[in-house]
């Protein structure tokens, strides 16, 4: 069983640079090939563990869209900020933030990097056990 103790830390390394790259991605292709327009910070919605900003925009087709927004730079935002939004004309409710003054990369690369120091780790801990 202790020979399997370091496959933890590599597994979850591993799944969370899945997540990660899947977002990254996901956020690249929307924003290559997506509409873009401004959008208007309205309002916030909770639950018990996390809450989620709402944006408000016009499509080209002039049609308005309230959606919530999935980044956690939640709290950065204000009331009434305008922000750069990007959609897919076929689903404009599942928009993205794409441009804010308080948008930044780095979370997304501190995890990045905690997680390879977890893969890192499993792999030195499965050298020391498995040699």
């Amino acid at each position: 069983m202790d020979l399997l103790y370091p496959l933890l830390p590599i597994g979850i390394g591993l799944a969370a640079m899945a997540w990660l790259l899947r977002d990254i991605v996901g956020a690249r292709l929307l924003r290559s090939r997506g509409e873009h327009t401004e959008a208007r910070v309205v309002g916030y919605q909770e639950t018990s563990g996390t809450s989620r900003m709402i944006v408000r925009f016009h499509t080209e087709s002039g049609e308005e869209v309230l959606t919530t927004h999935d980044n956690t730079s939640w709290a950065a935002a204000r009331y009434g900020d305008l922000v750069t939004v990007c959609y897919n004309p076929d689903h404009p409710e599942k928009a993205r933030v794409v441009a804010a003054p308080w948008l930044s990369a780095w979370p997304r690369g501190m995890f990045m990097g905690l997680a390879s120091g977890l893969v890192i780790i499993g792999a030195a801990l499965g050298f020391f056990a498995w040699t």
